[in-house]
């Protein structure tokens, strides 16, 4: 997270917030993510902050479940292999 001090010490709401999405995904390091947790669990904005970013995380999944057509998925990945050729070619 901050390499500039040790993650040691309390989290601020600055910190936990700029790190929300890594906490909602625990990707952070065991000693960070105790910290965050810690601030999160006695903090209500950044509590709701991460109820909203869960729930919106759970709508999402849930409204995401449509399947491209076989013919517009075999359009998109042409696309992308023309751009990746061109970009390396240049």
């Amino acid at each position: 997270m901050n390499q500039d001090r040790p993650n040691t010490g309390e989290c601020r709401c600055e910190e936990a917030l700029e790190h929300l999405y890594e906490y909602v995904d625990s990707e952070l390091p065991d000693l960070d993510l105790v910290r965050l947790r810690a601030h999160i669990e006695e903090c209500v904005t950044c509590l709701q902050a991460v109820s909203a970013e869960t729930e919106l995380r759970v709508v999402l999944k849930r409204s995401c479940v449509e399947v491209a057509p076989d013919a517009l998925r075999m359009r998109v990945m042409t696309q992308l292999s023309l751009l990746r050729t061109t970009t390396t070619t240049d």
